[in-house]
């Protein structure tokens, strides 16, 4: 019979040795020693999307002459839309704060924007998470909403001095009220995940019986401002299908989310003006 040579049972009995140090260890250690080591991979994480933009320079450097000079036409376009964008919402401000003055109604300006790069991604298929280089020195805080252009991107679930974690729209962990456009009655959404081919999914309940749509002209899903955290009407997907679900009172379905979502590199944190203290989810 084979002895078993004792050294080689040395890494487990090690591992077994720290995970006991590990399990008796106070709570109060334990979060301290994972604060401090996230901030000490923050000038890590940071120095990696520098040598990222680095690198993206390098390559737009190989590019030939008339490509760069399209690229600059194209956001020559994208720049003049963009300002008259900003010139109509300008208007549009102007006149709510005149009428808001003449009825002497309070402002609605709730949130300042704090705008955030992208410095690390999370893609597994349970866990999807970002993280951005601003934290709790920009005022921001665990269950802030976060938005880009093209809808909600999730809130933040852990803020260090310089970093935040945000829970992206399709984690299995983050749910919200919903509703479709021109239909105020509140949904229930809750992230999915990715689907097989990688792209980010969601689901949502309790959708009432009377309500119908197709592939063609997917019913589009938006935020009900319920709970505080996200403004009224901020998009979060499209609807292409409705079943019953187990219950059969109510239907369910998958909820289509931005591709966008995945690759994003820029986003803005709505941060209350009078912040309060408030639980930390919509449920």
């Amino acid at each position: 019979m084979a002895r078993i040579r004792l050294d080689r049972l040395t890494p487990i009995v090690t591992l077994i040795v720290f995970l006991i140090i590990w399990w008796i260890t106070p709570s109060f250690i334990k979060r301290f020693t994972q604060a401090s080591f996230e901030e000490i991979q923050a000038p890590i994480w940071v120095a990696s999307d520098q040598l990222e933009t680095l690198a993206d320079r390098a390559i737009n450097n190989t590019k030939s002459k008339q490509e760069l000079i399209d690229t600059i036409k194209e956001l020559k376009r994208q720049n003049a839309y963009y300002k008259q964008i900003k010139n109509i919402n300008e208007n549009y401000k102007a006149e709510i704060n005149r009428l808001e003055s003449i009825l002497s109604l309070p402002s609605r300006d709730r949130f300042r924007y704090e705008l955030a790069h992208v410095i690390q991604r999370n893609m597994g298929s349970w866990w999807q998470t970002i993280r951005i280089n601003k934290g709790s020195k920009d005022g921001i805080k665990k269950g802030d909403a976060v938005i880009f252009i093209g809808g909600v991107v999730g809130r933040i679930a852990k803020t260090n001095y310089y970093t935040s974690q945000i829970d992206l729209l399709s984690n299995h962990s983050f749910r919200i009220s919903a509703s479709f456009i021109n239909d105020y009655r509140p949904l229930f959404y809750q992230g999915k995940g990715p689907d097989l081919w990688g792209q980010p999914k969601g689901r949502i309940k309790n959708a009432p019986q009377d309500l119908m749509t197709d592939s063609a002209k997917p019913l589009q899903l938006v935020t009900t401002g319920l709970g505080g955290t996200f403004p009224e009407g901020i998009a979060i997907g499209l609807v292409p299908w409705l079943e019953p679900d187990n219950t059969g009172m109510f239907q369910a379905g998958e909820v289509q989310l931005d591709k966008r979502l995945l690759g994003i590199k820029e986003v803005a944190v709505l941060i209350p003006f009078n912040r309060i203290e408030t639980i930390d989810y919509d449920f």
